[in-house]
């Protein structure tokens, strides 16, 4: 008996058609309030997105249940409860954290008292709002797709809420909220296009509180092996010219000179304005354009060395400098997409002496620590003494790849003050910073100035568009020593260890992780997912170049491309609304012309006929039936095709059950070709027209079928 009442118990798609047309309309609305908050609920403190989540479930229980609306009272201290959390996170509800945080959770609670339809214009107004908040966070491609799906949602709630009686079913709503869109994207190109562009992006604010990502200015262990299994997207490269191979990539970072025992920090700069060293390269340079993805950090990447620090685009107001240290610094954090162009010497003829006090800065090593690596370093500076620095650093680097070190991305923790004794003579097991790391401690307890660069190594070509792509798990540290007369030398004891590392052409990343997780289709390198993951990467670059990167160099660009030299704020206004003005008028006719056309292949076939009986001089009134039409000509036999063609015309209109797309296609023929004598004057109950309206057939009724 249970088992045969649950078989008769109808399904969800079953109860959801069976449900109220307001309650199928609200479940649509929630549908698109839940696609809209999806993404911002990273954003948000964890309470205020429990809390707008269980809001919007609650308003969906009641909805599929049929039950009423909770009281207005019980609203009102819901709201002030979200209000006092909002002001205690916050301090304020003015600003982007605390505006995006209230306004997710009033839309949710308005979606509690929708009662009116000016309520739910409210709610399409929140609904929206929500879904511009996305670009204060993120301008990604994948992001504005998923906006616009939303909006699309939003339109097709607002369509049902402007339909009187039977709602057409979802999918033609569905396209008719696309249709809206398709019809609003010219308007949106021409504003975009010839809107005055503002110093930066509309949506650009304030740094603070925003998410910090990539490397960071400083290293402890770890972090970096942390960044080894983020797959993200570094930055991008357009090389203008050859391309060094990839084991030469090193992208150059911060410098990192000073260290406590556990964290490495870059030394203080040796004097306000002090110019970076001259270096004097050899051969010629590589030439290469970068686009870096925001990092809220101060520094730049180029390859070793750059040879001057180049001009940046994408975020007015900040500039590039080349520190002494030879890495490139921001006077601003980068917090937008940026581009430089750049030359690089792979090879140069060495770098001007440093102060004596500043390679003394160089040798420092935190007292007390690591006493046995202390003590290793000074037995390699007796032992390789005739060699000097580059004989020490030899010897160092042999030990690391003659000794038992393995190179891996989770080597586990070291603490404490011997945590490089640690690494060296226990375990043996680390990540590139442990290596670089323990080499400089080497070279500087053998008395040479040494110190840790970050940034990241190698990189891969995207094959669909031709770029070097530098993802985030390209992250890596390796090492420099001073040698006199020849400047600082890079030495990379990774390389040693794990030499896949720094040359892996033809391969991907560690093929054991899979790539975004879907292990089901295969490992990380598998060719489906590297196209997909390459075509991705694609469309954000071209998203960033002819999007975001939109600013005001571009805009004059094209706009002298155009024939249009001026850039005057007021000329590009009146420009954008000359355009407006004119896609407006050309949408508003297409329209019209598209409304005028859009008849039923009935009422063409019917217009057709009454258009041909006028000219052979019946008055055929276009709001006749076309049954009373045929009783009106009378018995003369030749009009019988013509009275046989009007009830079969008849017969269609009030039985459309029993015709066809070929019927209705014959009956048009029939109207084009039945023959229709100009006998007017013997016509019972006709008479000839007199300068009639030649449109008048144009004009249909439209009979309920």
């Amino acid at each position: 008996m249970a088992d045969s009442s649950a078989a008769s118990r109808p399904g969800p798609a079953a109860r959801l058609r069976a449900l109220p047309t307001q309650a199928q309309d609200t479940l649509l609305v929630l549908a698109a309030a839940a696609m809209s908050v999806a993404p911002l609920l990273p954003r948000l403190p964890a309470w205020a997105g429990l809390f707008s989540l269980a809001l919007l479930l609650w308003r969906g229980s009641l909805a599929w249940r049929s039950r009423p609306l909770p009281s207005r009272l019980l609203l009102a201290g819901l709201l002030a409860a979200a209000v006092a959390a909002v002001l205690l996170r916050y301090h304020s509800v003015v600003g982007r954290d605390p505006g995006v945080c209230l306004v997710c959770m009033l839309l949710a609670l308005k979606l509690l008292e929708v009662r009116r339809r000016r309520d739910a214009y409210v709610v399409f107004y929140l609904g929206l709002f929500c879904v511009f908040a996305q670009f204060l966070y993120i301008q990604s491609a994948p992001a504005a797709a998923w906006m616009l799906a939303c909006t699309l949602g939003w339109l097709t709630a607002l369509i049902d809420a402007n339909l009187p009686g039977r709602r057409p079913p979802l999918a033609r709503r569905l396209g008719l909220g696309l249709r809206l869109i398709g019809l609003g994207l010219p308007v949106m190109a021409a504003l975009f296009l010839l809107f005055p562009r503002l110093s930066g992006p509309l949506w650009s604010l304030p740094d603070d509180a925003r998410a910090r990502t990539g490397l960071a200015a400083d290293m402890d262990p770890g972090a970096i092996a942390r960044l080894a299994l983020d797959d993200s997207v570094a930055f991008n490269v357009r090389f203008l010219g050859r391309r060094p191979p990839q084991s030469a990539m090193y992208w150059r970072g911060p410098v990192l000179g000073a260290f406590d025992g556990r964290r490495w920090s870059a030394l203080p700069p040796q004097g306000r304005g002090a110019p970076p060293p001259a270096v004097r390269g050899l051969g010629a340079p590589v030439r290469y354009t970068v686009t870096l993805q925001p990092t809220q950090r101060h520094f730049a990447f180029a390859l070793d060395l750059p040879a001057s620090a180049p001009a940046l685009s994408g975020q007015p107001g900040t500039h590039l400098r080349l520190s002494h240290d030879l890495d490139l610094r921001s006077d601003h954090a980068l917090s937008q997409v940026t581009r430089y162009t750049l030359d690089s010497w792979p090879r140069h003829a060495g770098e001007p002496p440093e102060p004596a006090a500043r390679l003394r800065a160089y040798t420092l090593l935190p007292a007390g620590h690591d006493p046995r690596t202390v003590a290793l370093g000074r037995e390699l500076a007796r032992r390789e003494a005739a060699g000097g620095p580059r004989a020490v650093a030899a010897a160092a680097l042999r030990m690391f790849r003659e000794q038992p070190f393995r190179y891996s991305l989770h080597p586990g923790t070291y603490t404490g003050p011997d945590a490089i004794d640690q690494f060296l003579f226990r375990r043996r097991i680390g990540f590139c910073e442990h290596y670089a790391q323990a080499f400089v401690v080497l070279m500087r307890a053998a008395g040479i100035p040494a110190r840790v660069v970050t940034g990241y190594q190698g990189g891969s070509e995207n094959p669909v568009d031709g770029l070097w792509v530098v993802r985030q798990s390209d992250a890596h540290a390796w090492a420099e020593y001073w040698v006199a007369g020849s400047g600082w030398v890079r030495a990379d004891p990774t390389a040693m260890v794990d030499p896949a590392r720094i040359d892996r052409s033809g391969q991907t990343l560690d093929a054991a992780e899979p790539l975004l997780g879907l292990a089901m289709l295969g490992p990380r390198d598998a060719t489906a997912l590297r196209w997909l993951r390459n075509v991705g990467d694609a469309v954000d670059q071209s998203w960033n170049d002819w999007v975001l990167e939109y600013g005001q160099t571009r805009q004059r660009r094209l706009l002298r491309e155009l024939g249009l030299g001026s850039t005057d704020p007021a000329r590009l206004g009146g420009d954008a609304a000359l355009s407006l003005g004119l896609l407006l008028s050309l949408g508003g006719a297409w329209l019209l012309w598209r409304g005028r056309s859009r008849r039923d292949p009935w009422q063409r076939a019917y217009a057709l006929l009454c258009a041909r009986l006028r000219r052979a001089g019946v008055r055929a009134r276009p709001t006749q039936d076309p049954a009373a039409l045929a009783r009106e000509l009378g018995g003369d036999p030749g009009l019988q095709g013509v009275r046989e063609l009007l009830m079969d015309l008849e017969l269609v209109r009030y039985a459309p059950a029993g015709s066809s797309a070929r019927g209705l296609r014959r009956l048009g023929w029939r109207a084009a070709r039945v023959p229709i004598p100009r006998r007017a004057d013997r016509l019972a109950g006709a008479g000839r027209t007199s300068g009639g309206d030649p449109d008048a057939g144009d004009t249909m009724p439209r009979h309920s079928s």
